[in-house]
């Protein structure tokens, strides 16, 4: 469930700097809004965005956490987001009524069928169980390229989405895609920073702790690579550009003190643990608030939606400065089993940053305007998107969570110390073993129970399962717990 977030942002800027300079091949003018209520979009169409939210946006990234969690119900959820999706992605293609412009959704849309006919046909393999059957060596490998297919998906399907709005609203084309591509980029990595943030709060906890690290020494690559990345893509990257205006200056500033910034921080954390804290990746958040709320723009309003934008950094930093000094000072305990509700504010506030820089492209700015909308329903309405995105991931990881609770033997008891205990079950239940359990087909397609070792999601656990041989037509079967004492400390 921890993924590496810095390359999920880089595959998802690749994919998107790849859509747009095909969008620009085309002769379209943006700003347009393509919201004509004489053209209606026709019943196909509609039902192709209906069928695509719910494979892509819901069925699909629920299975992927049933996956992780081997639940029986992961195949069922996949398929059917499969068949939704091929029906789906026909029916964007054969639709009537409006007619769309060339655009790189359309485009992208062919890889996006073949990275799900690749997942599909890898899940379908593993599936099968072949090294039951034969020295099956390909299935290894298979497994690994199922899990990072489905990371890939992810970063696709967000990439879609967005793309699909641009091509929805007629946005990006001619001399806008620049500016346009660059808020998309910048505004989805603060997206995605915050979610990342999200996963160590709510997840990742453990995973810190094995790999004995600083929660801000992952924070403080990912800033110093991406401020690398911008001080050097900011002026004349995409476009070419003519001078310096204050605009570039500003940006590759900011771009420079990320990395700089980040340098620091990631010098500083090289050998810290996970109890040692640093607040200079939150500091960086508050400066690059500060000159983003005084960053001046050609009309009043795109000047106050970038306000809106700078102030979610500041609060995000602020936040994020408090919450780091009330974990040192043993305020909040950062190894408790439920984060503390402060913890979710400065990760809120990044997501809602991430929107807000999306929403200040020059053209959703000018359509804004065109329409009559202030600045407080304008950034209501957005503000309400990222109260969306954040009940989404956070229920993904809820869901996460709760799969695993109700996996009895990957549960070990834990004194208010700190000290783990293992659990053992020694029973007593006798139940009647049927001849038709004796002699059934030992692999059933959806049970999560029946699946071989090679695919246990806990090979390495001090906690056994002890499926003793039947007597005379029952079995044995345990579930007294007795503490044998600690194992270990935390």
């Amino acid at each position: 469930m921890a993924v590496h977030i810095g390359g999920l942002l880089s595959l998802g800027a690749a994919a998107l700097l790849s859509g747009a300079r095909l969008a620009s091949a085309h002769d379209h003018h943006g700003a347009n809004l393509n919201l004509d209520p004489g053209e209606p979009i026709g019943g196909a169409m509609k039902m192709h965005i209906i069928l695509m939210t719910v494979s892509f946006g819901i069925l699909f990234p629920i299975g992927l956490v049933m996956g992780l969690k081997k639940h029986r119900w992961h195949v069922p959820v996949q398929a059917t987001g499969g068949v939704l999706a091929i029906i789906g992605f026909v029916l964007g293609h054969a639709h009537g009524g409006r007619s769309f412009p060339e655009n790189a959704h359309s485009k992208f849309s062919w890889f996006m069928l073949w990275l799900l006919a690749a997942q599909m046909g890898a899940g379908i393999y593993l599936k099968l169980h072949t090294e039951r059957r034969f020295n099956d060596r390909a299935r290894p490998f298979i497994k690994i390229a199922h899990k990072y297919l489905a990371a890939l998906m992810v970063v696709a399907t967000y990439t879609q989405v967005l793309l699909g709005v641009v091509a929805w609203l007629g946005f990006c084309y001619d001399g806008y895609m620049g500016q346009c591509l660059a808020h998309l980029i910048m505004g989805s990595s603060f997206l995605a920073y915050g979610i990342w943030l999200l996963l160590l709060v709510r997840l990742a906890t453990p995973w810190l702790a094995r790999f004995g690290r600083s929660p801000e020494l992952y924070d403080s690559a990912m800033i110093m690579v991406w401020g690398l990345f911008n001080t050097f893509t900011e002026h004349g990257f995409i476009e070419e550009a003519h001078g310096w205006s204050h605009k570039d200056l500003q940006h590759t500033s900011l771009g420079v003190i990320w990395f700089c910034g980040g340098l620091l921080s990631t010098y500083m954390l090289r050998k810290a643990g996970p109890s040692d804290r640093s607040m200079f990746p939150a500091i960086i958040l508050i400066f690059t608030g500060c000159a983003m709320a005084s960053h001046e723009q050609d009309t009043e309003f795109s000047t106050k939606v970038h306000f809106v934008f700078g102030l979610s950094l500041v609060l995000a930093g602020f936040t994020r400065c408090v919450e780091i000094l009330l974990i040192t000072t043993g305020l909040i305990k950062s190894n408790s089993k439920e984060p503390n509700p402060f913890q979710y504010i400065s990760v809120f506030f990044l997501c809602h940053s991430g929107m807000a820089f999306m929403s200040a492209n020059h053209e959703s700015v000018a359509a804004m305007e065109n329409i009559g909308i202030d600045i407080g329903t304008f950034s209501l309405g957005f503000l309400s998107i990222s109260f969306l995105l954040f009940f989404y991931a956070y229920f993904l990881m809820q869901l996460y969570t709760d799969l695993g609770s109700n996996d009895k033997d990957m549960m070990l008891p834990t004194a208010d110390d700190g000290t783990v205990y293992q659990a053992v079950a020694q029973v007593s239940e006798i139940r009647g073993h049927s001849s038709d359990e004796a002699t059934r087909n030992p692999h059933v397609l959806f049970d999560a129970a029946d699946e071989d070792d090679y695919d246990s999601p806990d090979m390495g656990s001090t906690t056994f399962r002890n499926r003793s041989t039947t007597v005379d037509g029952i079995s044995p079967r345990s579930s007294d717990e007795i503490e044998l004492g600690p194992m270990r400390r935390d």
